[in-house]
């Protein structure tokens, strides 16, 4: 195949994997009420909490902004709780609250069928693949930021 060749079939497999992926977690999460980006909010701030908005947005795939109104909600709906931080009194921490820990303990098992699809393929396959991805993915934020 050729580089353009490549290339177009490269960014229509990544569209439709993405879209493939995303109806299948909606799929995963909907019985839990909650949408994707809802639920990969509990899921990232599990492992790290208490944390300060920034630290959980480096864990989370969204636009400038987005992570406060998506906090919000979840202190909203009771799942996340905020509490001034000891050390900065500017920022406030996030806590899962009870109800969002389980939440978040059963959107680690629903998605678990989705792991076990990619645990088909073997390790050192999917690390290359990432590699590659990630190197795209740096080369086109770097294209973006210059034009």
């Amino acid at each position: 195949m050729s580089h353009k060749q490549l290339a177009v079939s490269l960014a229509y497999t990544s569209r439709t994997m993405v879209l493939e992926l995303n109806n299948a977690l909606a799929d995963c999460f909907r019985p839990l009420n909650l949408t994707c980006v809802q639920a990969e909010a509990l899921l990232a701030l599990k492992p790290i909490e208490p944390a300060t908005l920034t630290e959980l947005s480096e864990h989370l795939v969204a636009e400038s902004g987005h992570p406060s109104r998506l906090v919000s909600r979840l202190v909203q709906r009771g799942l996340i709780e905020r509490s001034p931080s000891p050390s900065d009194g500017r920022a406030n921490l996030l806590h899962l609250t009870e109800h969002g820990r389980e939440l978040a303990q059963q959107a680690e098992a629903a998605r678990k069928p989705l792991i076990d699809i990619v645990k088909r393929n073997n390790p050192e396959e999917i690390e290359r693949l990432l590699a590659v991805m990630r190197s795209l993915s740096s080369d086109l934020k770097l294209y973006s930021s210059q034009n």
